[in-house]
C-alpha cells in the first residue's frame, strides 16, 4: 500500500485522508490551501436555479432562506449533502458539472430566467462556458476563495514523519503549483519520484513537461474512481 500526500485544505483533507485510510493506504495530510468566504451579497432579481458546484459554496448559502432558491442543482452527492444539512431540501444531484447542463438549461427555458451560479473566485469555465454555447443565461455569484498556504519544514515533517511520499494527490490546478513549491522540501528518495495522481487531463496538462511523465490520471472525475483505478 502507499503513501499518499494530501494537499486540500484541511477540512477536504480529513475527509480523503478516511477514504484513503480505507482502503489500506497511509495519508500524509499536509494543507497547502485554505478555504476563505468572500462575504459578497447574492445579485439581486429572480432566477430559474441555483447552481453549485461545490460544498465550500453552502457557508454563504446558509445565509439565505431556501425560499430564496426555487431549485438548486448540486454538482454531486456531497455537496446536495452539505445543502440538505444547511435547510436545503430542493436540491437536485447531477454527476460532476457537466451533469447539471441539461437540468440547468431544461429549468432556464422552461421558467424564462437566468440562473445564478454559486461559486469560487478559481474554477473552471467548464460550465460557463458549455451553457454560453448553448445561450443560456448564467450570472455568476463568487462567495469563496482558496488562498495558497506556505507550509514550513515543522508541518512538512509532521504530516510526513519523514518518509517520502509514494503518491501526490493533484486534485485542482492549485494543488499543482502547491506541489511543485513543496516538491524539493519533502523527504526524497534519491532516483525515485513520487506517482502524481491527477483527478483530470486539465489537472495534468499543468505540470511542467518534465514531470508529465509521472502523471497519472483518473477515468473519470471522482476521487473513488482516482483511488480505485488509478492509485
Amino acid at each position: 500500500m502507499a503513501r499518499v500526500l494530501i494537499l486540500r485544505p484541511a477540512e477536504d483533507a480529513a475527509t480523503t485522508a478516511r477514504a484513503l485510510a480505507a482502503r489500506g493506504h497511509t495519508p500524509q495530510v499536509l494543507p497547502a490551501e485554505e478555504i476563505v468566504p468572500l462575504g459578497t451579497a447574492a445579485p439581486a432579481g429572480s432566477f430559474a436555479a441555483l447552481l453549485v458546484t461545490s460544498a465550500h459554496a453552502v457557508p454563504a448559502l446558509a445565509r439565505h432562506p431556501s425560499a430564496a432558491w426555487p431549485a438548486i442543482l448540486a454538482v454531486g452527492e456531497r455537496t446536495a449533502e452539505a445543502l440538505r444539512a444547511a435547510g436545503f431540501d430542493r436540491v437536485t444531484v447531477g454527476c460532476g458539472a457537466a451533469g447539471l447542463v441539461e437540468p440547468a438549461a431544461a429549468l432556464a427555458a422552461a421558467r424564462g430566467l437566468p440562473l445564478l451560479y454559486a461559486a469560487g473566485r478559481v474554477r473552471s469555465d467548464a460550465l460557463e462556458t458549455t451553457l454560453a454555447e448553448r445561450s443560456v443565461c448564467l450570472g455568476v455569484w463568487e462567495v469563496y476563495d482558496i488562498r495558497p498556504l506556505d507550509p514550513g519544514q515543522e508541518e512538512i515533517a509532521r504530516a510526513t514523519q519523514g518518509a517520502p511520499p509514494d503518491a501526490v494527490l493533484l486534485l485542482s490546478r492549485g494543488q499543482v503549483s502547491a506541489y511543485l513549491r513543496l516538491a524539493e522540501s519533502l523527504p526524497r528518495e534519491p532516483g525515485a519520484a513520487p506517482r502524481l495522481l491527477c483527478l483530470s487531463s486539465r489537472i495534468a496538462d499543468a505540470l511542467p513537461a518534465e514531470l508529465r511523465s509521472l502523471a497519472e490520471i483518473s477515468p473519470a472525475m471522482s476521487l473513488a474512481t482516482l483511488f480505485d483505478h488509478v492509485l
